[in-house]
C-alpha cells in the first residue's frame, strides 16, 4: 500500500477470505496510522467478499491492480483489465518453481548437507514461502544419488504441517497427485501423513530431463512442501 499511497493515490485492498479477522485488524491498523499521518480519509480502504476481484477490477475508478496468488487467477485479472474500454496495469507476483541448481562440484564435497538443507528449505512453513525450491536440476550419477539417499532420509522425520486454509491444501493435495500420476516421474520420498485437517504432507520426487522437456505439465508450481529433482545426462542437458 506505501508505494500507491505515497504517489497520491488511494488504494483498496481486498481481504482474503482465508484469514478476514487479521485483514480486519491490519485494515483499523492502518486507518488510524492515515489520520495520525494527516492523509485524507478514505486514502486506505478495505473491502471483504469471496467473488469481488473481477468486479473490482473492472470499475473505472480502479487505474492499477496488484495481485499475489495463483498464476490462473493473475491471468484472469489481467485478461479482465485488458479488456476494459480502458485497459489498466496489472502488476501480478504469479507463483514460481523456483528452479535451484545443483553444480557437480557442490555436490561431490557436501551431497548429504546439500540434501538435508534441501528438505529444510523445501518444507518451511509447509512449502508456503514464495522462494520455496519447486525445482531442482542436477547431472544424474552417484554424487546425486547421495544427495537424494540424505533428502530422503530427512523427508522421513517430516510432520505434515498445516496449510493457510483448506482450498490452499485442496489444491496442494491435488497438485501432488497429478505429479505422482505422471509418466516417468518416481517418488523419491514422503514425509508423515496426518488425519487432521489442512495438513500438507510433504515430499519430494524425481524425473529425467528428457521427460521434463517433453511434458509441460510437469513444469506447474506446487504451491507446498512438495519439490522435483530433474536428472540431467551431462553439463549440456543441465544448460
Amino acid at each position: 500500500c506505501a508505494l500507491p499511497i505515497s504517489a497520491g493515490c488511494p488504494v483498496v485492498v481486498k481481504a482474503h477470505p482465508g484469514h478476514m479477522a487479521t485483514a480486519e485488524l491490519t485494515a483499523q491498523a492502518i486507518v488510524r496510522a492515515v489520520a495520525a499521518s494527516g492523509l485524507p480519509a478514505g486514502v486506505f480502504n478495505m473491502i471483504f467478499g469471496t467473488d469481488i476481484g473481477a468486479d473490482l477490477v473492472r470499475h473505472p475508478a480502479i487505474q492499477a491492480v496488484g495481485f499475489t496468488g495463483s498464476r490462473a487467477g493473475g491471468l484472469a485479472l489481467l485478461r479482465i483489465a485488458q479488456a476494459r474500454p480502458q485497459p489498466i496495469p496489472v502488476y501480478g507476483e504469479l507463483s514460481a518453481v523456483n528452479p535451484v541448481f545443483l553444480l557437480p562440484d557442490a555436490l561431490a564435497k557436501r551431497a548429504a548437507a546439500l540434501g538435508q538443507q534441501y528438505v529444510a528449505s523445501l518444507t518451511l512453513g509447509a512449502g508456503q514461502f514464495c522462494t520455496n525450491p519447486g525445482l531442482l536440476l542436477a547431472i544424474d550419477g552417484p554424487d546425486l544419488d547421495a544427495f537424494e539417499a540424505a533428502a530422503a532420509a530427512a523427508m522421513g522425520s517430516v510432520a505434515a504441517q498445516p496449510m493457510l486454509t483448506a482450498g490452499i491444501h485442496a489444491a496442494y493435495a491435488r497438485g501432488v497427485d497429478k505429479l505422482a500420476g505422471e509418466a516417468n516421474v518416481r517418488c523419491v520420498a514422503r514425509g508423515q501423513g496426518s488425519d487432521a485437517p489442512n495438513r500438507g504432507q510433504a515430499g519430494f520426487y524425481t524425473t529425467d530431463a528428457k521427460s521434463f522437456q517433453a511434458q509441460p505439465t510437469l513444469h506447474d508450481e506446487i504451491f507446498g512442501a512438495t519439490g522435483l529433482v530433474v536428472r540431467c545426462r551431462d553439463a549440456g542437458e543441465l544448460r
